[in-house]
């Protein structure tokens, strides 16, 4: 039986779990609806193989089984990624299998609206409202880069802005691990990737990197910014001619108040040699501070849903992504308040873990509440900072470089307040050991960067602190090295 043969109705249920609602998209090789999953008492979203039956039609029979055995394959290793990634930015994985001979997969519903109708609605956005989305792509592209995984298929129509404002990335469909030996699930002479938003690269299929999402990104950020694509069909060049040719002019041309660093970035993000892009660590340590702080005013006017609220009201999170584990583990349970001496215990058992050099439960547990604790008790609280920290040096022992970048980020943007000593010394640790997480995935140049910064801060500090930051700089100036003389320095 082909894949895609059998009618799928409103009501079945799918893996025993899942009841069909309503079908919400439809693309070539994928269907997907709104199901109710009764076992956990919320919707979910359920997609479907199911190829798009008149494009296979102009195959023959032996193209035609080879495009459906590649469109299975490209569709499981969808379901694998969702699996492996792990950010409140991308939809997480509840579970998959087959119905009705049609493979499937579940995974969080995502209730809002497009980016690309989103634009259509608001264009031109306010700064704050356009940085706000940018960031939140950019730290859900840190964590599939950091897998890492090369997208393949930025545009508007797969970021989604949520209800509750939070801006989610979607559609892994053609996405592809970066690791060596990966399997190719493309056909020769098939370019992937969106009209529009497509690399250079792929335009002309090469093997895509890191760096070909950040073009694509380039693009999407250059709309979000200005209301307009960086290039657009003329009477004498196409898109394609314009993507692999034309240097697109300044984003500062179309929109006033663009920032001369904003505009610098998105176009090196639109480089034609993907050497020359920025990477997206680079890119989100730049666009976070033209976000919305806590506490700032809603936008004017408020646009639906909103994005910046994430940023403005940080208890604002997918409720999917909000920590639930048991009672018997956990400092207060789902519903109620943390409990601050419960978190001091779990902070003093992490503390014991890190000391042995083996980051177990607790210090897990602390990554799991560090979202939660900056909730509900804010930034000011010395409590939310130790939880921070210390769920942050638990992921960097423990090999999550980009959960622990994201974390050591956090605290140095927003629990270490004041201009004193202490406080650049310890955001300048906190910089360099974001600096270390980043080498993970090959950001070498800004980990120099950092290293000449530390230098420079130590030299202003007193001789105990700057002896402090000496010793962080040195041990990363040592992993810099190490990277340098190794045998992928020459792709650096």
């Amino acid at each position: 039986m082909d894949t895609g043969s059998q009618e799928i109705r409103t009501g079945e249920i799918v893996g025993g779990r899942y009841e069909l609602a309503e079908p919400i998209g439809k693309g070539g090789m994928a269907q997907v609806w709104r199901a109710r999953d009764p076992t956990e008492e919320r919707d979910v979203a359920v997609k479907f193989l199911r190829p798009d039956a008149e494009d296979l039609s102009r195959l023959d029979t032996r193209e035609r089984l080879e495009e459906l055995d590649m469109l299975r394959a490209r569709f499981r290793r969808e379901a694998t990624l969702l699996g492996r990634l792990d950010h409140p930015g991308i939809p997480e994985l509840y579970g998959h299998g087959s119905h009705q001979g049609m493979p499937y997969f579940a995974m969080r519903l995502v209730s809002g609206s497009t980016l690309h109708r989103f634009l259509s609605r608001h264009a031109p956005l306010p700064l704050t409202v356009a940085s706000a989305v940018a960031a939140q792509v950019a730290d859900a592209l840190v964590c599939a880069h950091t897998l890492p995984v090369v997208h393949r298929d930025l545009k508007p129509q797969n970021i989604m802005i949520s209800e509750e404002g939070p801006t989610v990335l979607i559609d892994f469909g053609i996405a592809k691990p970066l690791s060596n030996g990966v399997t190719q699930y493309t056909r020769h002479g098939s370019t992937l990737g969106s009209r529009g938003y497509q690399a250079p690269e792929q335009i002309l299929e090469k093997e895509p990197t890191a760096r070909t999402d950040i073009y694509s990104f380039g693009c999407v950020c250059y709309e979000l910014f200005t209301g307009r694509p960086p290039f657009v069909t003329d009477e004498t060049k196409g898109l394609i001619e314009q993507h692999l040719r034309d240097d697109p002019l300044p984003p500062g041309l179309y929109a006033a108040g663009i920032p001369e660093a904003l505009d610098s970035l998105i176009l090196r993000m639109l480089a034609k040699d993907p050497e020359r892009r920025p990477a997206i660590g680079e890119v989100l340590d730049s666009l976070h501070p033209l976000t919305p702080r806590p506490e700032d005013p809603e936008p004017r006017p408020t646009p639906h849903p909103d994005p910046t609220a994430p940023f403005r009201l940080p208890q604002i999170a997918p409720a999917e992504r909000r920590p639930r584990v048991s009672v018997s583990t956990t400092p207060g349970r789902d519903g109620e308040w943390l409990d601050a001496r419960s978190v001091e215990r779990v902070c003093e058992e992490a503390e014991c873990e890190l000391v042995r050099g083996s980051p177990d439960a607790a210090a897990r547990h602390l990554t799991e509440l560090a979202d939660r604790a900056r909730a509900e008790w804010g930034s000011r609280r010395p409590l939310v900072r130790r939880v921070w920290e210390l769920a942050a040096e638990g992921l960097r022992l423990s090999g999550d470089c980009g959960g622990a970048a994201r974390l050591y980020q956090g605290i140095a943007d927003d629990l270490i307040r004041g201009e004193e000593p202490q406080e650049r010394a310890d955001r300048m640790m906190l910089r360099l050991r974001v600096a270390e997480c980043r080498l993970a995935f090959g950001e070498i140049e800004a980990a120099i960067g950092t290293v000449e910064d530390a230098g420079r801060v130590a030299a202003g500090l007193p001789t105990p602190l700057a002896g402090e930051v000496e010793d962080v700089r040195r041990e990363v100036d040592l992993d810099i090295t190490e990277r340098l003389a190794g045998p992928d320095a020459a792709h650096v």
